[in-house]
């Protein structure tokens, strides 16, 4: 279908990885424990959901097979989409609001293995006519660039970044998120029987724009959350700072005897 399908993939992929990496910011100035989950489960949902999940979904418009329809189990899908959001919150759990080395590295391989496991999940939600089979190394290579992308969301969260680092995380995350799907997509294996019937499952096509609109209008909500909130860095600085000339008004002891 050509090139515009990446583009717009790359541009979901890119969108929800921003959205979410500008809610771990806000989750990391957060005063309470609350507010702090509720702004990790917005993350989760626009990393996992719409950075992840959908930017795959979009990918998969691209892909045809010679003779016949391709069509997908709609529950394998959606359960792949759960599985998406499940592992990107529970990475951002595990390593906590200022990941030490081995925190960071527990949290990215939960992560990392649960987009790795959802894109597999997502794979086998193929249906031909005929056979497919998934090569475990394809797989195993796309688990990897799967626990990469994940690392470079957590590295995130030592301390509040600015926009534009945030930004070219996300845009790194993309890359990876579109590589890992295609690296994953080279393992899979058709096998056209023309004497078996046509597949069961749903067209893509004909889930494509409720699912679509659905996940773009998700990201509203996080947005609008993150542009109202209040900004809480400039007042966390500003007792520290201020606390600095008081240190230095102390009075120095004599040591004269």
């Amino acid at each position: 279908m050509g090139l515009w399908v990446l583009v717009l993939s790359l541009g979901v992929s890119l969108a929800g990885a921003l959205v979410g990496l500008a809610c771990i910011r806000q989750s990391m100035l957060s005063v309470t424990a609350k507010f702090r989950l509720v702004w990790l489960t917005a993350a989760a949902v626009s990393i996992g959901a719409v950075g992840t999940w959908l930017a795959v979904y979009v990918n998969m418009l691209g892909i045809g097979v010679a003779q016949g329809d391709i069509r997908y189990d709609v529950w394998r899908v959606a359960v792949a989409a759960v599985l998406a959001v499940v592992s990107v919150l529970g990475g951002l759990l595990v390593a906590g609001r200022s990941p030490a080395p081995p925190r960071l590295a527990a949290g990215s391989a939960v992560m990392g293995l649960g987009l790795g496991l959802m894109h597999v999940l997502g794979m086998t939600a193929i249906h031909v006519q005929g056979a497919i089979t998934l090569n475990p190394f394809a797989a195993l290579g796309a688990t990897v660039l799967a626990v990469a992308a994940a690392a470079v969301v957590l590295i995130t969260m030592g301390r509040p970044r600015a926009l534009l680092l945030l930004a070219g995380a996300a845009l790194v995350f993309a890359i990876l998120v579109c590589a890992l799907h295609y690296l994953g997509l080279t393992g899979v294996r058709v096998r056209i029987d023309p004497a078996m019937r046509q597949p069961a499952g749903d067209d893509l096509f004909t889930l494509f724009v409720p699912v679509f609109v659905l996940g773009t209008l998700s990201l509203a909500v996080p947005i609008t959350a993150v542009l109202v909130a209040p900004d809480r860095s400039r007042s966390n600085r500003e007792p520290q700072q201020a606390a600095r000339p008081r240190a230095r008004r102390r009075p120095l002891v004599s040591r004269s005897s």
